[in-house]
């Protein structure tokens, strides 16, 4: 029990049934169980601290209190790590610990005051009550700044230095996943960081609020990133136009019936994907002998040639969907009936579409057109 009268203190949470509560009662009783949870925490801090110094780990034959306290609790060594590290750092920070104990500050960003102990100290012992009142009132997006800022007014070599460090870490990994999709991972400079986040909410934020678009944020984001490839790949708007140079090898009847799936570098694509890349693009014609080697490589033809497509784009000045405004530039030359049907190239037959309608028309069997 952590008090005389556990009706009057957070405890009295535990016991609480959250069933039947209005919404103010479920935040006052989450409140309430953060509070436990956090006296919980600064307990077990104790005790890995008290761990630590008495050589528990040892005397239980184990080699390192990280390889005991993960027997203990079951959780991964890096998570315990991170709670020995902690744990120990409390003990130097006294403000800290108080407040963690009354369950008035999460782990959370006890973790975050303890990572800005390790870096300065003594100059941590003497901004202790400071920071801790800030970071304990400022929202979750918030605390890391507080502390951030912290770090570049106490140290600004070290901090301009650690932002030369941010630098040389970036990196970014894609490639195919064995379920089919295309894996990115990476981590940015904040510099860089900026860039790409200011890039992917120009095109993500404005679809968020079209109250017709289907699309979860996460959808909307990865669609931003694609556009983005194909607008750098379609060209700056100068008139030249780098088109992406994919090799895909289509079996013609996959390409006319528009079912099964076509095997690319990236993955598996889907024949009605296939064709719509075709739709407006550079095919040339392979042929393949018995076995499957190519003996004949035709020339490769242009679909929509440059002439044509400056007339589509004089003519519909962008995105023929209704209410799209994507500029003609950055759109594709559609076939209404595709070229692999007996479709011709001419301008009766074409419309420009953007990547996300030109993907809709394909998906459907009717589709707007333009009077």
């Amino acid at each position: 029990m952590c008090c005389e009268d556990p009706g009057s203190c957070a405890c009295a949470a535990l016991s609480a049934p959250p069933q039947g509560l209005p919404p103010a009662g479920l935040g006052d009783l989450l409140r309430r169980l953060g509070q436990v949870r956090s006296r919980a925490d600064a307990h077990r801090a104790e005790a890995i601290a008290e761990a630590e110094r008495t050589g528990a780990a040892h005397k239980e034959g184990f080699p390192s209190t990280t390889a005991w306290l993960a027997w203990v609790s079951g959780e991964h060594a890096g998570v315990c790590r991170s709670q020995i590290a902690v744990a120990e750092a409390l003990e130097e920070m006294p403000e800290t610990r108080a407040a963690f104990a009354a369950g008035v500050v999460s782990e959370s960003r006890v973790r975050l005051l303890a990572q800005a102990q390790a870096l300065a100290p003594e100059q941590f012992a003497q901004d202790e009550a400071s920071l801790l009142a800030q970071v304990a009132a400022a929202p979750s997006k918030r605390a890391p700044q507080v502390l951030a800022e912290w770090k570049r007014q106490t140290d600004p070599v070290g901090a301009e230095a650690e932002a030369e460090r941010l630098f040389g870490l970036r990196t970014l990994q894609i490639s195919p996943a064995w379920s089919g999709m295309v894996h990115l991972s990476g981590d940015l400079d904040p510099e860089s960081g900026l860039t790409v986040m200011a890039a992917l909410r120009a095109l993500a934020e404005p679809a968020a609020l079209d109250p017709d678009d289907p699309r979860t944020p996460a959808q909307r984001r990865a669609d931003a990133l694609t556009e983005i490839c194909r607008r750098y790949l379609h060209g700056d708007g100068s008139g030249s136009r780098r088109r992406p140079q994919v090799l895909v090898t289509i079996p013609w009847n996959t390409l006319q019936a528009g079912t099964g799936v076509v095997d690319t570098e990236a993955g598996p694509l889907s024949a009605r994907s296939a064709r719509r890349l075709t739709c407006d693009a550079t095919v040339s014609r392979v042929l393949l002998d018995p076995e499957s080697v190519p003996i004949e490589f035709g020339r490769a033809t242009r679909v929509a040639p440059e002439s044509l497509r400056r007339l589509l784009e004089a003519r519909d000045q962008g995105c023929t969907h209704p209410g799209c405004d994507m500029p003609a530039r950055w759109c594709d030359a559609h076939h209404l009936r595709h070229w692999a049907d007996g479709g011709t190239t001419d301008p009766a037959n074409l419309q420009l579409l953007c990547s996300r309608h030109h993907t809709a028309a394909h998906e459907q069997d009717s589709y707007h057109r333009r009077e």
